[in-house]
């Protein structure tokens, strides 16, 4: 979960990023023009007024695009919310996936964490998004999306800690999944008490389980 600040330090740093792999923003191919207005139309509709808000007709109020349009794009409102979700999971679910040493990897797998939380408070209500998705929408066509996401992320992660021992006992795929638990908690935190998140102190901590 990360803002594109994030995602240019790591450039920077010469580390690969893959990005959450659908077919709409983010994705490996660009969007055409109106399409892809539409879309970024909706995020604004859906940072503003959630979820519920987002709807052919609000689409077309906010761009002047006929609902006609709108749905010859998306197919139906299903098909403009998955590309919606889309959008949001290109935006928070993209982490680092090769690493350039095994042995480096606890001290990587630190600086991939410091990278994701430095961005969840500005990248917060994008990530709430995700939560809105999954929890208010207990439709699966939203939610194994957001299940094969959270899947490809994991593995980021745990590739950080191939062949790294942490912890006697615990392997990869168990701290891949810690550190996930954390990141996860850490964007609801940052999301429902924002004064009490404090990015600096959480990594620490996590850095020391590291150690």
């Amino acid at each position: 979960m990360t803002t594109g600040r994030a995602v240019r330090v790591r450039r920077e740093t010469g580390w690969k990023i893959e990005r959450y792999p659908q077919t709409v923003a983010g994705a490996k191919q660009e969007l055409p023009d109106v399409r892809n207005g539409l879309v970024r139309a909706a995020l604004n509709i859906a940072l503003q007024d959630g979820l519920d808000g987002v709807t052919i007709d609000e689409v077309a109020a906010q761009t002047s695009v006929p609902p006609a349009q709108i749905l010859q794009n998306f197919g139906s409102q299903d098909g403009l919310m998955l590309a919606l979700l889309d959008v949001v999971l290109a935006r928070t679910l993209d982490a680092e996936r090769e690493l350039r040493t095994p042995d480096s990897g606890r001290r990587q797998l630190g600086d991939m964490l410091a990278a994701e939380m430095e961005g969840l408070r500005a990248q917060a209500p994008v990530v709430e998004l995700v939560f809105m998705f999954y929890f208010a929408r207990r439709d699966d066509l939203y939610r194994a999306r957001i299940r094969e996401a959270l899947a490809t992320y994991r593995r980021a992660f745990e590739s950080a800690l191939d062949g790294v021992e942490i912890r006697r006992g615990v392997d990869a795929s168990a701290m891949s999944s810690i550190v996930i638990a954390f990141l996860q908690g850490a964007a609801v935190q940052a999301i429902r008490d924002p004064d009490n998140f404090i990015p600096s102190e959480a990594i620490g901590a996590m850095r020391a389980m590291l150690q």
